[in-house]
């Protein structure tokens, strides 16, 4: 025998955060279908009618209805997920930072990012050249003793690659090209 389906009751706040989220352009789409089993099952519709209205398993809008009428609006929201937790934090971007206001080694110009990994020790150095993108911070134009400054900053213009520079150079010569052309046709016809 099938269980009762859980009864769904909203609140008319409920009701009308979930309405504003069905409307918004911004609401995600799994979002939207947890709101609509939601909705249909506050009107008494039944688990299976939900289900193929909505074209997903009755084992789904039973999750979801149940999750709702147990946990409310917070209960239509993803759990935590298990996995690794993080190694790095803002502890070791602020580590990274702290060495940049050192000065960097003997026979080094400036700070690179194995010198970095290197200081700190327990630091991967892909994660080094990670945190200073985060943070956008460019080593290039840091100067020995001075802290690495923000991309924000004038830098040098970036190396063009072969075929870049290659296909800009066959359009100027094409245009100059093509304008030499004009002006000899213009000439003749003008004699």
């Amino acid at each position: 025998m099938i269980p009762d389906a859980i009864k769904v009751r909203l609140k008319p706040k409920e009701r009308a955060v979930l309405e504003a989220r069905l409307r918004a352009a911004t609401t995600e789409q799994w979002q939207l279908l947890r709101i609509r089993i939601v909705l249909e099952a506050a009107e008494g519709t039944s688990t299976r009618e939900i289900a193929r209205e909505l074209d997903t398993t009755p084992t789904t809008v039973s999750l979801w209805r149940g999750r709702f009428a147990r946990q409310g609006l917070d209960g239509l929201e993803d759990l935590p997920r298990s996995g690794t937790p993080p190694i790095y934090g803002e502890g070791t971007d602020n580590r990274i930072r702290s060495v940049l206001d050192q000065p960097p080694p003997p026979g080094f110009a400036r700070w690179n990012g194995p010198l970095i990994a290197k200081a700190l020790g327990d630091v991967d150095v892909q994660y080094v050249w990670r945190s200073l993108r985060k943070q956008k911070i460019d080593l290039a134009v840091a100067r020995a003793g001075a802290r690495a400054t923000t991309q924000s900053s004038p830098t040098r213009p970036p190396m063009l690659s072969v075929s870049t520079w290659r296909r800009r150079r066959t359009r100027s010569f094409c245009a100059s090209t093509k304008n030499h052309r004009s002006r000899r046709s213009s000439a003749r016809k003008a004699i």
